[in-house]
């Protein structure tokens, strides 16, 4: 009887530890997507460009942006991206599982050229930050 009644005890301990995690989770991704949409509404400059279109990258893949007044939706390889045009630069947040897992920079010093950096960092960081190289598609503009 005395074992029966520890593996009750320690499967209701396992239970209750799993909702502890899984609230400590919900509570980090909160802070995720929130610290990701205060971010992205810092930038409020009035779009100067437009990121329209099929991008490519070497080291990201297939990219592809819509862009309606500033705000921004897309693909950029194998991540959803959302964010905004503010003057000359794209600001973006790339997620996966509905977690923000990249911030991206971008600026466009010619039409058919993004360039910037990206970092691992919710919201943006330059102190981790990498280079990103977007090329628009040839057969657009």
């Amino acid at each position: 009887m005395k074992g029966g009644l520890l593996v009750v005890l320690a499967v209701a301990a396992g239970l209750t530890g799993c909702q502890t995690l899984r609230n400590i989770s919900e509570e980090r991704d909160s802070r995720n997507v929130e610290f990701g949409h205060a971010w992205i509404s810092d930038q409020m400059f009035p779009a100067e460009i437009n990121v329209v279109g099929s991008w490519t990258s070497r080291d990201w893949g297939e990219a592809s942006l819509s862009q309606t007044d500033r705000v921004v939706k897309g693909q950029v390889g194998d991540y959803p991206v959302d964010g905004v045009v503010s003057g000359a630069k794209v600001y973006l947040l790339a997620s996966h599982g509905g977690r923000y897992v990249y911030s991206i920079v971008l600026e466009m010093p010619s039409p058919n050229l993004l360039i910037g950096y990206y970092s691992r960092s919710i919201p943006y960081q330059s102190s981790n930050r990498r280079h990103i190289r977007l090329d628009r598609r040839s057969n657009q503009l």
